[in-house]
């Protein structure tokens, strides 16, 4: 699944945003983040298992690829975030 975001915000900060949202404090089940330089991942702790890879698209789009399984965990955030205005999201099979 693809999600785009029309903002300003960097990589880093729809990932750490999106993290923040799924991780619990002291736990195994905590969302991390990769930064890459242009692009960030973001990885489950309990099983180093990367769940979206977040990107800049120009100037002002943000594009994460999501693993479909943790699709709403991601979105949700980014609706509540920035709204859905901003939010678009492409399902793809």
């Amino acid at each position: 699944m693809f999600v785009y975001c029309n903002i300003n915000d960097s990589p880093r900060i729809v990932g750490e945003a999106v993290c923040r949202a799924n991780s619990v404090e002291d736990s195994e089940w905590s969302w991390i983040i990769c930064d890459e330089g242009d692009f960030c991942s973001i990885h489950t702790n309990s099983k180093d298992q990367c769940v979206a890879v977040v990107y800049c698209v120009g100037d002002s789009i943000v594009g994460i690829e999501i693993d479909d399984e943790c699709a709403s965990k991601i979105i949700e955030p980014l609706l509540e975030l920035y709204g859905f205005e901003k939010v678009k999201w492409l399902a793809t099979k």
